[in-house]
């Protein structure tokens, strides 16, 4: 008999399975990058039966002046990388770009937020300067046609600005997250959802985030967060 439940439910159910299993045998930094190559091969093999190709590449860079909402584990996965990559010069400026744009997004409406056009504290050059890394949330956006992308950067305001967004890309995406953060959560880690610039600032700051998160409790306790 052929099975009744939706596609996003077997990709949910199936990265739970896949995620619970790492964070029982090889902790969380390795369950994570394995939750990653996994997202990004069902992103390559949808991406494949598209009928016209994604636009996203490098040097395509509108996408990263939007708000993007990360998991801890993903901040102390891009600190790692930071200070263990940039030069000091670097990390001190991340730091002071991150903290800044915290500070602007503290002040305004969430809908405000939502069309601030601040530049991500990790671009540089044109391109992500983590990209191995970048949160799952940069991950799942594959456009078809830059130039909405770049007409929604010129005009951050005009909600009326159609996208090319691929459907089974997002949907897909979404089922895979749901998996990989139940599998987190049940887990004992915390599985609040932070905005990227105030948790990558404090993270940068403070190494006690982390150590919080190792032991099962809220990592960013400063911060607002979605449950």
């Amino acid at each position: 008999m052929a099975s009744t439940r939706s596609p996003f439910t077997e990709i949910t159910e199936r990265e739970h399975a896949l995620a619970s299993a790492d964070l029982k045998t090889v902790g969380w930094k390795p369950a994570l990058s394995a939750s990653q190559a996994r997202q990004d091969a069902i992103a390559g093999l949808i991406a494949s039966t598209v009928s016209s190709s994604i636009a996203c590449k490098e040097g395509c860079w509108y996408c990263c002046y939007l708000k993007v909402e990360v998991r801890a584990e993903e901040v102390f996965q891009i600190v790692e990388v930071v200070r263990t990559k940039f030069r000091p010069t670097q990390q001190q400026r991340l730091q002071d770009q991150a903290a800044e744009n915290a500070k602007t997004l503290q002040g305004l409406s969430r809908e405000q937020q939502l069309t601030a056009n601040l530049k991500c504290p990790l671009l540089e050059d044109g391109k992500c300067s983590v990209y191995a890394v970048r949160p799952a949330r940069c991950r799942t956006l594959h456009a078809k046609d830059a130039a909405g992308c770049k007409k929604g950067w010129e005009e951050p305001d005009n909600l009326s600005i159609p996208h090319t967004l691929v459907p089974a890309l997002l949907y897909t995406a979404e089922a895979h997250l749901q998996g990989s953060r139940l599998a987190f959560a049940e887990a004992g880690f915390d599985s609040r959802v932070y905005e990227l610039n105030a948790a990558l600032a404090m993270a940068l700051k403070d190494s006690t985030a982390k150590r919080r998160y190792e032991k099962h409790k809220r990592a960013f306790v400063e911060l607002p967060c979605k449950a």
